[in-house]
């Protein structure tokens, strides 16, 4: 295995673990506003990021 091979390896590792962070995060804010009746704010986060980040902070999901 040459070096750029194990780079790209530990690349796209890196890549699918962020994905899966991203998605597990996601799911936890759609969990607590469905908790909360906030629909409306379900429907945003899917658009607006700077949105979906302030709820993130506000929830503390990190």
């Amino acid at each position: 295995m040459t070096l750029l091979m194990r780079d790209q390896e530990n690349i796209e590792k890196g890549r699918t673990e962020g994905i899966e962070q991203g998605e597990n995060r996601y799911a936890l804010l759609t969990q607590k506003l469905l908790q909360e009746k906030r629909y409306d704010a379900i429907g945003r986060i899917g658009v607006d990021k700077g949105y979906r980040q302030e709820l993130y902070r506000e929830y503390h999901i990190l």
